[in-house]
């Protein structure tokens, strides 16, 4: 029940608040004019006439204003409440800067930036609501939510004196218009019902004019006590009836050049008429713009397309775009190849000749442009930004937001200070077409922000904070800006591409570190290393690769300016890069001292992690600047370097080993660089397979114990052992099988069996002698050694075999003694009867029991043998 009578309240209050407001739509409102002249003084303000009870304590407010800037000074104070008796200065302010403003309340500091930055001599509604119960500030600009911000002010706001127009401080003090300020607790019209602000609705009735609210606490009604302040009333529409209608430069009597010079360089274009309604309004806009001067620009005006490139194709000359279909007049262009520019006539476009014509040339502006002023090294945008105004046709001038004002004095353009009435410098009378749009050298007249007198080059330019200005006051893209191509139709985006900014103090010789406190921790250098091929020289132990180094680290002396998303166009020069430090490794198992070098070979890149914290107020352009200890640099260079193995050929042909880059850093100890060991890396790019191993991804060691950080990137190689086996095992299994064979061969026929044996023992002695040969000399036996040394020994236990067996066989034949002489050798005729029984060699009948044992136990002891070997060999490689 109790919340259902809130909400009937609430929605009551709400309607009698719309009712009251549109009925003060009508009503005539009174304007406060502070230091028109822009001269800063304490002494111009208003004081609040009614009541200001320091007793009425409160959470939630609502203060909104309609202003309009005419200079401004560190900042403009449009509102002040202050408790004298606490001597609480700040309980209540209303800031306002170019790109922000600021609600102080309860001397709580709060800044609320603002989507777009504030212009000069335009009438602005502005609203701070502070809801104490959600911690919410809310911030309106012409009725629009720009700002919300959760903070807790945690105090009430209070106070007794109220006023206008300063804060105190000189440089606080308001130069502009001021009216309706509004200023309620918690609600309008004294209906203080709960703590609440002004809803966004009520706000946004407010800005479009629609009515004009009083506040509870403080009044607009009520009057204020002025001093040195100018007064006027004006009806409510005033302020919303401030023209949104494109304005118009006109310049008469100019060349082509000239023309396609002063639209571009103000930040926008020359005319393109595609339709003769378009063309009957260039000229109804002339007449109703320029009545006096009809004579001047009252017949003819440039266009902005042109064919000089390309004979009969129209382009648009600040772009070289396809021109649209224009509205040429009858018979045109007929002019071929002499008549190459664009003319507007009431009766259509025409082609001219481009040099011999003089003619007025309109800019059409959607919008009133910013103008920056750069390389004065202000920090205030108040004293960087201008805006051009033409009160007359052909005039032209710029004001500052600021005391600052560029104009034409005769002949001569100057800068100065009207507010001190000073000047501070004139433009250079080579200047091209005496316009200072664009980079242009000015001759100071006195210090401005510490710098010396004398020439300087500054640049007034349109273009926004993302772009780049040419000479000619054309902007690109700011990333266009020296990306090895020219964007600039001047070609002035590719001049002064410098990078990197160094102290005056900086040496080469000594490594950066990572603060200014001598002991501070050592600076970490990460390694990148991209293997792209690799020998393996087994004989030899050795390892040659071919890589790239690619070194990181980041060096907070340096400055680096315009750096690109795209590391690649961050490319330091080579007389610059060897110009800075850079990290030295060494190559530690290498033959001599091998260590990285910086040569025309190697390539330094800056890297950008970071958006830039800053600009350079006193570069001549846009130049953002990063800092070197958050944006590092990469050098990076190639090489091919034979690194010492050390293998361990124990296991081979079945082996893996394990080859070493290792890297010693050179260019200090390890208290001050080390090996960064999180984000270095090291990967290999080539065949997997090579000649005679496998090759896998390396692996990244560190060692820090001794004086200099340390760094081993270890290959790790799997031997391919199929050319092994086929042209050793293989081979040696073949005649160690032919050996033991011979075990079953006739008894009778040693000669034979010796023979055939002791030709794979010969065999195998001269497959051992190669392959040792071809593999390096270590005082060690390798598995491959004591392979081939057992075929060797079991080819010679078989002629042991044979010799015994054939000993035994004495006993076999009758007669036959061991000391029997051999008979005699005789020749007989080959004949049935002269032939040796086939059962005399083939049976094994008349042997005798010891021949036969030995037979048998050879056999099956060199088969044992055999097998027992290939179990524990085996079982040891593969174990």
């Amino acid at each position: 029940m109790m919340l259902y009578k809130t909400s009937l309240r609430k929605s009551l209050t709400e309607l009698l608040v719309v009712v009251v407001l549109l009925f003060h739509g009508t009503r005539s409102i009174q304007v406060l004019e502070f230091q028109r002249d822009g001269v800063a003084s304490v002494e111009t303000m208003g004081e609040y006439k009614g009541v200001v009870d320091r007793n009425w304590r409160m959470d939630s407010l609502t203060l909104c204003a309609r202003f309009k800037i005419f200079f401004l000074h560190n900042r403009g104070t449009f509102f002040q409440l202050k408790d004298t008796v606490d001597d609480w200065e700040n309980q209540l302010k209303g800031e306002l800067w170019l790109n922000r403003v600021r609600p102080v309340m309860a001397h709580r500091y709060q800044f609320q930036l603002l989507k777009n930055k504030l212009r000069t001599f335009k009438w602005y509604h502005l609203c701070f609501t502070y809801d104490h119960l959600k911690h919410l500030y809310n911030t309106f600009i012409n009725g629009e939510l720009i700002f919300e911000l959760t903070y807790d002010v945690a105090r009430q706001i209070y106070g007794d004196y109220a006023r206008v127009g300063q804060a105190g401080p000189l440089y606080e003090s308001f130069s502009g218009a001021l009216s309706q300020l509004f200023y309620s607790f918690p609600l309008l019209l004294q209906v203080n019902v709960w703590d609440s602000v002004v809803s966004a609705d009520v706000i946004a009735h407010m800005a479009a004019c629609k009515s004009d609210p009083q506040g509870n606490y403080i009044s607009w009604e009520v009057g204020w006590n002025l001093f040195k302040v100018t007064e006027y009333n004006v009806p409510l529409s005033h302020f919303c009836q401030q023209t949104k209608d494109t304005t118009y430069f006109g310049f008469p009597d100019l060349r082509m050049d000239f023309a396609f010079y002063i639209c571009e360089a103000l930040g926008t274009h020359l005319p393109v008429t595609k339709t003769m309604e378009e063309v009957d309004f260039w000229f109804n806009l002339s007449a109703r713009s320029w009545p006096d001067h009809q004579d001047v620009c009252g017949h003819d005006f440039w266009g902005a397309v042109t064919d000089i490139r390309e004979e009969g194709t129209w382009v648009t000359h600040y772009d070289n775009a396809p021109a649209p279909p224009l509205a040429w007049d009858d018979g045109e262009p007929n002019g071929i190849y002499y008549e190459n520019c664009g003319k507007i006539e009431p009766i259509g476009l025409s082609d001219i000749n481009c040099l011999t014509n003089i003619m007025c040339a309109i800019c059409e502006f959607p919008e009133q442009q910013i103008f920056s002023f750069l390389g004065t090294c202000e920090l205030e945008l108040r004293n960087i930004h201008f805006i051009a105004y033409q009160e007359r046709l052909g005039d032209l001038y710029f004001k500052g937001y600021g005391e600052y004002l560029i104009r034409q004095e005769g002949e001569e353009w100057v800068w100065i200070n009207v507010v001190k009435n000073r000047t501070l410098a004139r433009l250079d009378r080579n200047s091209p077409f005496n316009m200072p749009m664009g980079r242009r050298v000015w001759h100071l007249e006195t210090t401005v922000c510490n710098q010396v007198k004398g020439a300087r080059t500054l640049v007034l330019t349109p273009c926004q904070s993302d772009s780049y200005t040419c000479d000619d006051a054309t902007c690109i893209p700011l990333e266009n800006r020296c990306d090895f191509k020219y964007d600039c139709q001047d070609r002035s985006d590719e001049v002064d591409c410098e990078l990197v900014g160094k102290p005056g103090d900086y040496k080469k010789e000594l490594p950066p570190r990572l603060g200014d406190d001598k002991e501070a921790a050592s600076l970490p250098v990460t390694i990148k290393i991209n293997i792209e091929s690799t020998t393996i020289y087994t004989t030899q132990m050795t390892m040659q690769l071919s890589y790239e180094i690619h070194m990181t680290w980041f060096d907070n002396r340096l400055t680096y300016r315009n750096l690109k998303t795209n590391d690649s166009l961050n490319k330091v020069p080579f007389s610059s890069m060897m110009s800075l430090w850079s990290p030295t490794v060494g190559f530690v198992n290498t033959e001599g001292h091998q260590h990285t070098t910086v040569d025309i070979e190697s390539l330094l890149y800056l890297q950008r992690h970071h958006p830039p914290p800053r600009r350079d107020n006193s570069a001549p352009g846009e130049v953002d600047l990063f800092p070197g200890e958050e944006n590092p640099l990469t050098i990076s260079r190639k090489y091919s370097t034979t690194f010492n193995c050390d293998f361990n050929l124990v296991l081979y042909p079945f082996d893996v080993q394990h080859c070493d880059m290792h890297l010693r850093m050179l260019s200090g100890s390890k208290n001050y660089l080390t090996f960064e060991d999180i984000s270095s890396s090291a990967a290999y790019h080539g065949s997997e397979l090579l000649l005679e191993y496998q090759i896998k991804q390396p692996k990244l060691l560190y060692d820090n114990s001794q004086e200099f950080s340390e760094m081993m990137v270890r290959v790790t190689l799997q031997r391919r052992s199929g050319y092994s086996i086929l042209n050793i095992y293989t081979p040696s299994m073949i005649l160690i099988v032919i050996s033991y064979v011979s075990l079953f061969f006739r008894p009778h026929i040693l000669e034979v069996r010796v023979m055939t044996t002791l030709t794979s023992l010969l065999v195998l002695a001269t497959l051992f002698t190669q392959v040792s040969a071809s593999l390096p000399k270590t005082s060690y036996f390798k598995m491959v050694d004591v392979w081939l040394l057992f075929c060797i020994v079991m080819s010679f236990l078989i002629i042991i075999f044979h010799t015994i067996i054939d000993n035994t066989l004495i006993d076999a034949i009758p007669g036959m003694t061991a000391s029997s002489p051999p008979a005699p050798t005789k020749v007989l005729p080959l004949s049935v009867d002269s032939r040796p029984s086939s059962s005399d060699f083939r049976s094994y009948a008349h042997l005798g029991k010891t021949t036969k044992s030995l037979i048998t136990a050879s056999r099956y002891s060199i088969f044992a043998i055999f097998t027992l070997f290939n179990l524990i060999y085996w079982s040891y490689i593969f174990g």
